[in-house]
């Protein structure tokens, strides 16, 4: 079976064109030309189908079914370039925001009497160095243009892991703040909902996340169940836009004694957060229309 670069450069010299003149018409360089007939790098789904209307020539012609889930699972999952920029920039901006936490935790310790770091600060600092190394694995491979799809599975696992590490140490925090609390009961139903509404999210995230991306299973319950932990992230992150700016107000009208750059940090996170998750929906949408688009086109070629 001959591959998609030889199909490609048959197609585009039975049509007489030069690598460049190709390149011109699809409003890419001539090196993306090459690299696609030397078979390092697929065009996207929606270039191919460009170049099968210029070139004259089916997309059976070019395409395999085989290859069509090579373009989709090689390729980044998204290939818009305005909103790769946006990317960019919001990776940047929470590798920049998790080294500010990390920063915040080192000093709380080395301003406490013992200079010891103490159950709960283990499980923030490790949540916050996960999430800096994720993001910046991220960021990488955002910055080269390789973010393909396990990669990015691989980045948002380690988010939802981090996220969960954080959260399970709230709660482990909140069971040694009440310990021997008269209400017991009220406290455990309380660690009860936080556990359903935090971390089980986390994790059902987490899972979601290895069987789309990284297993290439594109079953609407996984794109689905990704959304929802997606929305339910926003939603969390209003509620806490909506503290944050509370407090703000307080801070200001010195109503309250809790110093006003700590205010605007939640603040700040809580806007990246509502960004990763919006991110994370689109992300979603795009891999499942992708690969949807790839599979409609292989068994046209099977037929």
């Amino acid at each position: 079976m001959v591959e998609f670069g030889e199909q490609l450069r048959r197609a585009r010299e039975a049509k007489g064109m030069t690598q460049q003149s190709l390149a011109e018409q699809l409003y890419v360089t001539r090196q993306s030309v090459s690299r696609w007939e030397c078979g390092d790098r697929y065009p996207d789904l929606l270039t191919t189908k460009k170049i099968s209307q210029i070139l004259e020539v089916s997309l059976d012609d070019l395409l395999s079914g085989k290859e069509m889930t090579k373009v989709v699972e090689r390729n980044p999952v998204v290939e818009n370039k305005a909103v790769n920029n946006i990317m960019i920039v919001l990776y940047a901006a929470v590798v920049f925001s998790y080294l500010i936490a990390g920063v915040g935790v080192v000093v709380r310790v080395l301003a406490s009497e013992s200079f010891q770091l103490v159950p709960f600060q283990i499980c923030q600092f490790i949540g916050i160095t996960v999430s800096i190394a994720a993001f910046i694995y991220g960021l990488i491979c955002v910055v080269s243009g390789t973010l393909s799809p396990k990669r990015m599975g691989a980045v948002l696992i380690a988010y939802f892991l981090a996220s969960f590490i954080t959260d399970v140490d709230k709660i482990i925090e909140g069971i040694v703040l009440n310990e021997g609390s008269p209400s017991t009961l009220r406290t455990w139903m309380a660690i009860t909902i936080l556990t359903i509404a935090f971390v089980l999210p986390m994790v059902w995230g987490a899972m979601s996340a290895f069987f789309f991306f990284i297993r290439n299973q594109n079953r609407k319950i996984w794109a689905i169940s990704i959304a929802i932990v997606s929305i339910w992230g926003i939603c969390q992150a209003i509620y806490a836009l909506y503290i944050s700016v509370v407090l703000t107000k307080l801070s200001v009208n010195n109503t309250i004694t809790l110093p006003l750059l700590e205010a605007e940090n939640q603040y700040a996170k809580a806007v990246l957060l509502i960004a990763i998750y919006m991110l994370l929906l689109y992300q979603t949408y795009t891999l499942y229309q992708k690969r949807v688009f790839a599979t409609e086109i292989a068994r046209g070629a099977a037929i």
